[in-house]
């Protein structure tokens, strides 16, 4: 990596509080729709209403000391933090949600502050948009420089899953455009579709699809032109969404009236670069341009990009650039 004086910033990384099972035993009377468990493995298994066979909360997002351990060893100076998106509950009761989010948010809040190079992301309880708003306004009020989202919000009325360009959320986008909070998009793709089971698929196809629809949904309902002022972060490069954008322009070609001009909303997303190959980083900085790309590893997750300055390192851009990706344009988008 060419030394610069800048801090480095990852601008997508996750943690989790380490003492999250023992806040869960506490608070037992007030989430009673939540099961914790400890594993035979000894790991930490928290199942939610839908999500009744969890995968274990890995270890490694459970530290501080080791997210500092990969900092120290990838030059990275400061990491943003979210909460791992199968904890983002959207699937409890209303209550539920709202207390879930305000637990989890002091708890990471805290962790942030103990490790001095974290800056953590709030999670909103989206399934009650007024909950969501008013932790928003708490979250604010702590500190927090942004929030995590997940790209669908949990049932609806029906029962259905309810998308992010659903009407009754509309309150919350201009919340979060008139104060101009950054959002950071993320996947869960908790999918029973059989297909996508193997071979590894929900991290190398099935999460960038969930990005693809989620985006596609909001460019097209018009709600990212209604709201100029977002600035939503699209983790894993956007997904497929760069490399889809002229089919996204056709199909509204063809769709006149129905479709709003996803070129509208194109002002309001940003990137990360978790795309491994320079090519495709080369790509989607000509595509986004070159202030709305952050450097970032997706840490501690297996697929995570181990190295994340190499990928920077290797592309034909100035100096002045790479230092934007590295530093300049996360610390512009977060306020830091």
């Amino acid at each position: 990596m060419a030394p610069t004086s800048d801090p480095v910033i990852d601008a997508h990384a996750h943690l989790v509080p380490p003492r999250l099972g023992e806040a869960l035993e506490r608070a037992r009377a007030k989430l009673p729709s939540i099961s914790p468990r400890t594993g035979d493995d000894g790991k930490l298994y928290v199942a939610f209403p839908t999500l009744t066979d969890p995968r274990p909360v890995p270890p490694r997002v459970l530290s501080r000391d080791q997210s500092h351990e990969f900092m120290d060893a990838q030059g990275v100076d400061t990491q943003i933090v979210g909460i791992w998106a199968d904890l983002f509950g959207y699937d409890l009761p209303p209550a539920e949600g709202a207390y879930w989010a305000s637990m989890l948010n002091d708890m990471l809040l805290e962790e942030a502050a103990a490790s001095g190079r974290m800056v953590a992301l709030a999670t909103l309880p989206l399934q009650d948009t007024a909950a969501a708003v008013k932790e928003l306004e708490r979250c604010l009020g702590l500190g927090y420089k942004g929030v995590t989202i997940g790209p669908s919000v949990g049932a609806d009325a029906n029962g259905a899953s309810a998308q992010l360009d659903a009407e009754r959320l509309g309150e919350l986008w201009s919340a979060l455009a008139d104060q101009q909070v950054p959002v950071v998009l993320h996947p869960m793709f908790l999918t029973a579709e059989a297909r996508i089971r193997d071979y590894g698929l929900p991290n190398t196809v099935g999460r960038p699809h969930d990005t693809n629809v989620a985006v596609a949904r909001l460019l097209y309902s018009g709600r990212l032109a209604q709201h100029p002022d977002l600035r939503i972060l699209l983790v894993h490069g956007g997904g497929g969404v760069p490399y889809l954008w002229g089919r996204l322009q056709r199909n509204a070609v063809i769709g006149p009236g129905e479709l709003a001009d996803p070129d509208a909303g194109l002002g309001t997303l940003w990137f990360d670069t978790v795309v491994y190959r320079p090519e495709a980083l080369q790509f989607l900085l000509g595509f986004a341009g070159t202030e709305r790309v952050l450097l970032g590893s997706d840490y501690p997750f297996p697929i995570m990009d181990p190295r994340p300055n190499e990928v920077v390192d290797r592309l034909d851009v100035p100096d002045a650039t790479r230092a934007a990706i590295r530093s300049g344009n996360a610390r512009a988008l977060f306020g830091l």
